[in-house]
C-alpha cells in the first residue's frame, strides 16, 4: 500500500520514508513516528484507543498518534510514536516480567466490545481453542497432526480471559537505561496465561532458548494446556500461511514439536 502526502500531513509528518524490518515488514519510519498498514479499520481504532488511553508503568509503549480529524487511522495507515529499542532473542524471564506487566494494565478493558476480525492469527486462536474446526483444505498429513496436538487438550469452565497480546516474543524491544517496549500488539482474548505460553513457546521454536525454559512457567495443568494451545496457534496459522506447502509447515513443526514433546 503506497503511504502518500496526504497521510503523511494527517499525522503532521513531513521527510523521508524509512522502511523498517520486523513483523511483516511493512512498517515504515519518518521522523519520530512509525507507521504501518492496517487492513481492518474497526478493530485497529478499537485497539489504539485502548493503549492510547494506558499509562505504562515498568514499561513502555509505542503510543498511537490521532490524526487530524481524531482518528487512528487514515486511509488504511495508522501512526504511532517512535521509541528507541532493539529485538532481542531468549531474555524470557524479563519478556514475561513485561507482559505481567502489560496484561495487570490491561485486566480492567472490557472485552465484552471487542471486534472479531478474520485474519490468519484470529483463526489459527479459533482453532488452538476449538471454536473452529479446521479448514478441510489443509493437506490430510497436516491435518493429521494437528488434529493429533487438539486431542491433548480440552475445554474447561471457567477461564478467566481478558484481552492479551499473543505475539510478544519479538514485540519486547530493549534499550540501556530505559524500560522495555511494547510494540505492534497482536490482540486476543484469552488467558493471561495463554499469552505467556506463546511468548515462551516462540523463544524456543523461533529464537533458539532450550526447551526446558518452558520450566519457566508454572508447572500445573492450567499452563500445560496453555502451552499445547500455543503450539497447536501457532502451528494451526503456519498451515495456513503455507497454503498446503508441505515443506513449510513441516519446518514449522518441527520448531514447535520438542515442546509439545517435553511436557507430554
Amino acid at each position: 500500500m503506497r503511504l502518500s502526502e496526504e497521510v503523511l500531513h494527517s499525522f503532521h509528518l513531513s521527510g523521508d520514508i524509512v522502511p523498517l524490518s520486523g513483523g511483516q515488514n511493512t512498517s515504515v519510519r519518518v521522523g519520530d513516528a512509525v507507521l504501518k498498514p492496517v487492513d481492518d479499520v474497526r478493530h485497529t481504532e478499537w485497539l489504539l484507543h485502548i493503549l492510547h488511553k494506558i499509562n505504562p508503568q515498568g514499561y513502555r509503549l509505542s503510543k498511537p498518534v490521532r490524526s487530524v480529524d481524531g482518528s487512528f487511522v487514515c486511509q488504511g495507515w495508522a501512526c504511532a510514536h517512535y521509541e528507541q529499542g532493539q529485538d532481542a532473542h531468549g531474555r524470557i524471564e524479563e519478556k514475561l516480567r513485561v507482559s505481567r506487566l502489560f496484561h495487570r494494565d490491561l485486566a480492567a478493558v472490557d472485552h465484552r466490545a471487542f471486534p472479531q476480525t478474520d485474519n490468519p492469527w484470529a483463526k489459527g486462536h479459533r482453532i488452538a481453542w476449538q471454536l473452529e474446526e479446521l479448514p478441510t483444505e489443509f493437506p490430510k498429513e497436516v491435518r493429521e497432526i494437528i488434529n493429533r496436538l487438539l486431542a491433548r487438550v480440552s475445554l474447561k469452565e471457567p477461564y478467566k480471559v481478558q484481552i492479551v497480546h499473543s505475539d510478544l516474543s519479538g514485540n519486547i524491544l530493549f534499550d540501556p537505561g530505559l524500560e522495555p517496549l511494547i510494540i505492534d500488539f497482536s490482540p486476543a482474548i484469552a488467558p493471561v496465561e495463554y499469552a505467556e505460553a506463546i511468548l515462551v513457546c516462540d523463544c524456543i521454536a523461533w529464537q533458539g532458548s532450550a526447551v526446558s525454559e518452558v520450566n519457566l512457567l508454572p508447572d500445573d495443568e492450567l499452563y500445560k494446556e496453555m502451552i499445547m494451545r500455543a503450539v497447536i496457534f501457532r502451528l494451526a496459522v503456519s498451515a495456513i500461511l503455507s497454503q498446503g506447502d508441505y515443506d513449510r509447515f513441516m519446518a514449522e513443526y518441527k520448531a514447535f514439536q520438542p515442546i509439545a514433546d517435553y511436557i507430554d
